[in-house]
């Protein structure tokens, strides 16, 4: 991988900090309440033991417009969690960091993700799955396919994209774009997850992110 943090060319409009979600659907506001009342409830009672009728209740919409919206709680669940990863920022263009150098790329998507991966939502979310995984490998099977993988998808699209453009040299970026997901989560988050440390400060998640950064660009090698 070269080491001289290359800047990908043009266009200079995509410099802007927030990039720009790709698929994003706006959502009217009864949407927006059922995915607040879903994510509420899915925390609380896990994927087993929550209904659409409680959702609907909570929500105070008609089943009817829960339905028309997520005709089913696959679908619900599904939504909810990938509107948590929207909103974090990681379901972004391949092309919405052109014009900022290798490291502030790699910089940004390691900030959006490791604030999603350390959200208390999301820690929940991840020690709900786990406790139900044996009992209810549908709620596994869900979540890997509505946040990990599409989360692993956008940075796999995002580091083709480096490649082929010679921003980096990887000979399998699938391989390596895994593997920079993998570096953040390291470190505080291993403690996090079973609830042994609270979420470390603003500062602190810089200095993660720059350091794992790093450390992916350069490797351990001496001369590097």
């Amino acid at each position: 991988m070269q080491s001289d943090h290359p800047t990908i060319q043009p266009p200079a409009e995509s410099l802007a900090a927030a990039c720009p979600l790709a698929e994003a659907l706006p959502k009217d506001a009864k949407t927006v309440q059922i995915l607040e009342a879903a994510r509420d409830i899915f925390l609380e009672l896990g994927y087993a033991a929550t209904s659409m009728d409680l959702v609907a209740q909570r929500a105070r919409v008609s089943k009817t417009t829960l339905y028309t919206r997520f005709p089913s709680k696959e679908d619900l669940y599904t939504a909810t969690i990938s509107n948590e990863c929207e909103r974090h920022g990681m379901r972004f263009s391949p092309d919405c960091f052109d014009g900022l150098p290798l490291r502030e790329v790699l910089i940004q998507v390691g900030t959006r993700f490791v604030e999603l991966i350390w959200s208390e939502a999301a820690i929940r979310v991840h020690q709900s799955v786990m406790g139900e995984a044996q009992r209810v490998p549908e709620a596994a099977r869900l979540f890997v396919k509505a946040g990990p993988e599409q989360g692993t998808a956008a940075l796999v699209a995002l580091f083709e994209r480096l490649a082929r453009r010679g921003v980096i040299d990887v000979p399998d970026p699938a391989f390596a774009a895994g593997q920079f997901l993998a570096t953040m989560q390291g470190g505080p988050y291993c403690i996090m997850a079973v609830s042994l440390a609270p979420p470390p400060t603003a500062e602190e998640r810089a200095a993660f992110v720059a350091k794992a950064v790093d450390l992916f660009l350069h490797g351990v090698a001496p001369g590097r």
